[in-house]
């Protein structure tokens, strides 16, 4: 059945949400040319900052929500790129330390410039943890962020950055496994299951907005 039904007929009828083909808050066309290689090393090498946003899970129930960090990296040009999306259910204990293995990961060329962990609830209490108990050169890179607003309200908020071309996801290859998950959950929001790489997604996006709006306008007034 659902290999013959149109797009979001599917999901509004079959599944409990109605889910228009392009996408809700965030628009599939936005990034039908705003794509890059993510196997394309040259390409990866050119990042000038990365940072890592953390939404985490309230508890380590199997119905819970994941925990889930999207890394995103800047270009010369200062357009961010969604370099790699990590989720799991991890119970409290475990947490702290995929998060302080994922920037050890992620940091070997020394281009990662922040941990931005929501300052809520389970996010408040892994910061602390890390700040207790990790390595010196992770402790100087954690940032407690409070954004402002529900999640709607911050998805919004980074939508504007995704319609104007300063946020690029990278093309459906081997090299981006997660991508699939990532833009299910994305062209969903806010009626997916699960809204955890959205909310680390936009928070990522608000953190570093100073830096997209330069770019953008230094792109479009040279253009």
């Amino acid at each position: 059945m659902k290999a013959t039904t149109p797009p979001g007929i599917w999901s509004g009828t079959y599944q409990g949400w109605p889910t228009p083909p392009g996408g809700q808050v965030f628009q599939r066309a936005w990034w039908r040319d705003n794509r890059f290689d993510a196997s394309d090393r040259r390409l990866i090498a050119s990042c000038i900052g990365r940072w890592q946003s953390w939404d985490t899970a309230l508890k380590d129930k199997e119905s819970s929500d994941y925990a889930a960090c999207v890394i995103g990296e800047l270009w010369p040009d200062y357009r961010l790129v969604a370099r790699h999306v990590y989720r799991a259910r991890l119970p409290f204990p475990d947490l702290p330390e995929q998060m302080e293995a994922l920037a050890k990961q992620f940091n070997r060329d020394e281009k990662l410039r922040g941990i931005i962990i929501e300052d809520k609830v389970s996010g408040t209490s892994a910061y602390q943890t890390l700040m207790a108990q990790a390595a010196p050169g992770i402790r100087k890179l954690l940032i407690a962020f409070m954004p402002t607003g529900d999640k709607v309200q911050r998805a919004e908020q980074a939508a504007v950055w995704c319609k104007n071309g300063s946020v690029l996801l990278p093309a459906p290859s081997a090299g981006a496994p997660w991508l699939v998950d990532f833009e299910d959950e994305l062209f969903t929001f806010p009626a997916a299951a699960n809204d955890d790489q959205v909310d680390a997604f936009s928070q990522l996006i608000i953190y570093i907005e100073n830096l997209l709006a330069e770019g953008f306008h230094a792109r479009h007034e040279f253009a």
